[in-house]
């Protein structure tokens, strides 16, 4: 497993430079394949691209040059994929030359030095990216890019999953729009309270339509348009940040508890193509395209594997239509699931008991865990879950994260990548 931190490192003209010498290479490498195409109908290999173009190419190390063309052979090797499917309807491939690209670096031009600065090579003959670095790890991979305000330092380390989970529970997991996470383990269930993150998305809405409207009665390109966009950047990049601390805080929070409650397989709901057949109106369209499934199944997924758990994907088909007791499917009207066979229980439950039963094979022995005292032997009734809700001072790092040390001489404004950051930002140094 990869992880990557985050610098912000200002804006320099030595930065500038090299930005300005890989956007040069991407563009030479587009247009040259692209009259390749034109005039023989030959289509030039990546491996031919980077003897061609790339070798020898001043002002960048040889790797970071064939970084380029990776980028683009990638680029076209996925739109070409989608073509096959049919799945690309207006989309194109990289055709575009760009200006400024973003500059990487691997292993072997990237070096720790003892007095805690990055050193990252640009080739015989040219100086070297001093950055002061926050951390006594060196990375394998590093990146240079813009970020919309200024430069920023990616830097990925190869993390050993070799932490060991405390027990052996399965856990199932659904993903939602009200709740973040609906968490089904044996007879413990939890929900992650997901309305904070909506009250930010309706902020977001707000904002975007309010100066929007306001930049639309100024005269494109004027003073008062352009003061009107860059506080629309301003406000939106800063309600972007909030969304991915919650997000981060929340999936922490989660995972956590599962590690405390002794799970050690993590079964998540596969919500892939699911914005392909949306159609309920544009309010409510516009709150699933929205919908941040994706990004906090993903956080979930890597901090889950660091505390050594094993997490599995299955399909969610109608998992929160199915009874987990009788196995009739219908409907569910509101927040609650009605079967006729008598159970009662919380639909998003009611999916991730499903979702971990599919994974598991087998059904659970019939009213064995749904079954509260005192009830009825016709009547079958899922207890409350336990509600796990956001705290602004909630931490970030995943359980069984390392804490990095900090440089005094990198203080600065503060990262936007809270996995495992220090808090502090990096600057060149050379």
């Amino acid at each position: 497993m990869h992880l990557t931190r985050k610098l912000k490192l200002g804006r320099t003209d030595r930065l500038d430079r090299l930005a300005r010498r890989a956007g040069d290479l991407w563009s030479k490498i587009t247009a040259w394949h692209w009259r390749f195409v034109d005039r023989q109908g030959y289509w030039l290999s990546k491996g031919q691209a980077q003897k061609m173009y790339c070798k020898g190419f001043d002002g960048l190390h040889s790797q970071s040059a064939q970084a380029v063309a990776d980028s683009f052979y990638d680029s076209l090797q996925s739109w070409r994929e989608k073509r096959e499917s049919g799945n690309y309807e207006g989309l194109r491939p990289p055709y575009k030359q760009k200006r400024h690209f973003k500059v990487q670096w691997k292993s072997a031009a990237i070096r720790l030095r003892d007095d805690g600065v990055l050193r990252l090579s640009n080739g015989r003959g040219n100086d070297p990216v001093l950055i002061d670095w926050p951390s006594d790890r060196q990375p394998k991979r590093v990146e240079i890019g813009w970020d919309g305000d200024q430069y920023e330092l990616r830097c990925q380390y190869k993390i050993e999953e070799d932490e060991k989970p405390k027990g052996t529970k399965t856990a199932g997991i659904d993903i939602g729009e009200i709740h973040l996470a609906a968490v089904r383990s044996g007879d413990e269930s939890w929900t992650v309270n997901g309305r904070e993150l909506r009250s930010l998305r309706r902020q977001q809405n707000r904002t975007k339509a309010r100066l929007d409207s306001k930049i639309d009665r100024k005269e494109r390109g004027s003073r008062r348009w352009k003061r009107l966009a860059r506080a629309k950047d301003r406000q939106l990049s800063k309600i972007r940040g909030r969304i991915k601390d919650l997000l981060h805080k929340q999936s922490t929070r989660l995972v956590k508890t599962l590690h405390e409650r002794r799970v050690g397989t993590v079964v998540v709901g596969d919500l892939k193509g699911i914005r392909e057949s949306i159609g309920y109106g544009s309010k409510a369209n516009q709150k699933l395209h929205q919908w941040a499934y994706g990004e906090f199944a993903r956080m979930i997924e890597y901090k889950a594997r660091l505390c050594g758990m094993t997490v599995e994907r299955v399909g969610e088909a109608y998992t929160s239509q199915t009874c987990p007791s009788c196995g009739s499917r219908q409907k569910p009207h509101g927040r609650e699931y009605v079967c006729g066979c008598g159970f009662e229980g919380h639909r998003d439950l009611v999916g991730a008991t499903n979702i971990r039963k599919r994974y598991l094979g087998q059904d659970e022995p019939q009213g064995s865990s749904l079954r509260v005292a005192g009830e009825g032997p016709k009547r079958s009734v899922m207890a409350s879950p336990t509600g796990v809700r956001y705290r602004p001072h909630m931490r970030t790092e995943p359980p069984g994260s390392e804490p990095q040390r900090c440089n005094p001489a990198t203080a600065g404004k503060t990262s936007t990548e809270p996995k495992g950051s220090c808090g502090q930002a990096g600057r060149p140094v050379g």
